[in-house]
């Protein structure tokens, strides 16, 4: 008979071990079972017990039925797929790890309980990282992470659009601008001269880079970039322009670089000691008519 019916096994006192070797078959062949154990020792009665067993597994994420990355194009429906293994088998439950609602019909919801996620009329506020969690209350619970990403133009918007520096006091000035769009776009920044349009390289004078850290106010698949503008002179003061760009259009964010007569920023140098400490000297003129007073009342 099959290992669900019944299993038979006989093995003496000396070698416990054939236990081990056994489970794992039964593990093969079912959940539950009963186990008939025969202990036989020399010159005694033969000893047999009937045990019933239930084989239990924690959920394990089957990969190569799960989904890591989904692309699709406004307005498609769509689906995300988990699949996991475990005995008994496990629940299957979606949320969104931002916390925003999952875009299911009729009424998105908060979490979703199914194998297959369905995604209706998707668009750019559905991209992000969505969590399949399962569980069959055997610890510990399995989850995997699946990245939604939606074609899409880009969009851009600035952290500050004007910003102010000294000039030719060695101070630099930052502009921010955040973009969003898949493919990712290509970013490039530009200034006016003269009237007209220049494009900005990477050198000693202004310093590009694409921030990789403190990114907690970016929302799903934004990236921060920022145009450092080293040692401001007079004619740094204009407009500027970050720039992003894909296959499916252009967008760009617009900036003014404007005069001040003291630094501005996080990178301002502090006031010197002697300047510090002038702000709390306390003028002896001001403490001769109270040592006045105090000399008359103690009279």
């Amino acid at each position: 008979s099959s290992a669900l019916d019944l299993l038979y096994f006989t093995f003496s006192a000396q070698q416990p071990q054939i236990v081990d070797e056994i489970l794992p078959e039964v593990q093969l062949h079912g959940r539950t079972g009963r186990l008939n154990c025969t202990v036989v020792r020399l010159n005694q009665n033969v000893v047999s017990k009937m045990f019933i067993f239930t084989f239990v597994a924690s959920p394990k994420i089957r990969i190569s039925g799960t989904t890591t990355v989904l692309q699709a194009h406004r307005g498609q429906n769509s689906s995300l797929q988990c699949s996991a293994t475990g005995i008994p088998y496990p629940n299957i439950t979606w949320v969104r790890l931002d916390g925003g609602l999952l875009p299911v019909l009729p009424t998105p919801v908060a979490q979703f309980r199914s194998e297959r996620l369905p995604l209706v009329n998707v668009d750019i506020q559905h991209m992000g990282i969505y969590r399949c969690v399962a569980d069959n209350f055997i610890k510990p619970p399995a989850e995997h992470l699946s990245q939604l990403l939606v074609f899409h133009a880009p969009r851009t918007r600035v952290v500050q659009n004007s910003v102010g520096q000294a000039q030719n006091r060695r101070f630099s000035a930052k502009l921010e601008c955040i973009v969003q769009g898949h493919p990712e776009p290509t970013v490039t920044w530009e200034r006016v001269i003269n009237n007209g349009r220049v494009r900005i390289t990477d050198n000693q004078k202004f310093d590009i880079n694409k921030q990789t850290k403190d990114l907690q106010n970016l929302m799903a698949m934004e990236s921060w970039y920022s145009l450092k503008i080293i040692n401001v002179q007079a004619n740094d003061y204009t407009t500027y322009y970050c720039i992003a760009e894909n296959n499916f259009g252009r967008a760009n964010s617009t900036f003014v670089l404007f005069e001040t007569t003291e630094c501005q920023g996080a990178n301002c140098p502090s006031l010197p000691p002697s300047a510090a400490m002038s702000t709390f000297s306390i003028n002896p003129v001001f403490l001769f008519p109270l040592f006045i007073s105090i000399e008359v009342l103690l009279l």
